[in-house]
């Protein structure tokens, strides 16, 4: 998380105020993961764990699409006939 917060001070992109209403127990949580060390700020912390967790989803969104590819790839008789001679190679070597 380090890593991403010098990030941040490097590229100085400008910050925008904005409000929000927290339960307390998630306040009390980010006071102690920024007093523990985690960020430097209670600003910091934020836009650190937002950013892991859209990293997080852009990946689950990559995932999906090639799952998808795959799904739609294997229901082409000819990939799958190639898959399948790929497969006998690999075994033939392996042998």
């Amino acid at each position: 998380m380090r890593d991403y917060l010098d990030a941040w001070k490097m590229m100085r992109i400008p910050a925008k105020r904005m409000t929000f209403r927290l339960h307390q127990p998630t306040i009390a949580g980010i006071d102690v993961l920024v007093q523990t060390g985690l960020a430097p700020s209670r600003n910091a912390l934020i836009e650190a764990l937002v950013d892991q967790a859209l990293r997080v989803h852009r990946r689950h969104e990559r995932e999906a699409q090639t799952e998808k590819v795959y799904r739609e790839a294997f229901r082409d008789p000819a990939y799958v006939a190639e898959q399948q001679e790929v497969i006998r190679a690999f075994a033939a070597a392996d042998a």
